[in-house]
């Protein structure tokens, strides 16, 4: 079985250019690309990418260096770069990518198929993606959180019981919110269970962990009676009957980052 998926980057939606050298812009777009394959189960095969490039980035350099930030994260995770298409554009900069790759283990991973008593789990922590979004200062933070979770998902794979996944791009709230409405159940989360990265958790800032987004950390259930999941897997709430989303007990809006109502939600 393949799987197949397609991502597109913009500037100033996903990255900003005045802030990110092109060598992370490019390591960005391969990362959110790769990343979506590890959530359905996948391993990495081969990306193409289609770059649409306004006048500043007309630049040979800009353009080889956004190339080796690319390639940078495919050849890491054994991806192969067949190629693409360069266009030029009034602005702004776009980066369009497909991805391929067949399954780590024997079936795709979808985010339908959770099940009320279900455990929850994420593959890492989370929230300095968003923090070195909102303070400069802490944007190193932000790209050293980035890769995509293919071996997470290979390790997952070979444990066997993963019921439903998806990776966490949008903010955890609101990814665990699409996960529960297309399986018809609800979800309790248990806030203190959730893991800050190390910027966050200085900080103290578990809001952003909470809704920050960008993470690329796989999300996923299961059976809570299976045997323990791999060690990197942290158990941050259930799956219950009762619909909706909690958090501590309490109902909690799907906070996170809806690219059709303007920006956090």
């Amino acid at each position: 079985m393949a799987l197949l998926s397609t991502d597109t980057l913009v500037e100033g939606v996903h990255f900003d250019a005045a802030l990110d050298t092109p060598t992370q812009i490019g390591a960005q777009a391969a990362v959110a690309n790769l990343s979506d394959l590890a959530a359905s189960g996948g391993a990495a095969g081969w990306l193409l990418w289609s770059l649409c490039l306004p006048p500043a980035w007309q630049d040979v350099a800009r353009v080889q260096a956004l190339a080796r930030g690319f390639a940078a994260v495919a050849s890491a995770a054994g991806a192969r770069l067949l190629g693409g298409n360069l266009t030029r554009t009034a602005g702004p900069l776009v980066i369009s990518v497909t991805v391929g790759g067949g399954l780590a283990g024997d079936r795709a991973w979808h985010r339908a198929a959770a099940r009320p008593g279900d455990a929850v789990y994420v593959s890492g922590p989370l929230g300095d993606a968003a923090l070195g979004w909102r303070d400069t200062s802490e944007r190193a933070a932000r790209h050293a959180s980035w890769r995509p979770h293919l071996a997470e998902a290979a390790a997952l794979a070979a444990w066997g019981h993963v019921r439903a996944a998806l990776d966490v791009s949008d903010g955890l709230l609101l990814d665990v919110d699409r996960l529960a409405r297309a399986s018809g159940v609800g979800v309790d989360l248990d806030a203190a269970s959730v893991p800050l990265g190390p910027a966050c958790a200085a900080r103290g800032e578990r809001t952003l962990a909470l809704t920050g987004g960008e993470d690329y950390v796989l999300l996923f259930t299961a059976d809570a009676a299976a045997p323990p999941p791999p060690a990197f897997a942290r158990r941050i709430g259930r799956c219950t009957e009762a619909p909706g989303l909690r958090v501590d007990g309490r109902p909690a809006r799907a906070a996170g980052w809806d690219h059709f109502g303007a920006g956090p939600c």
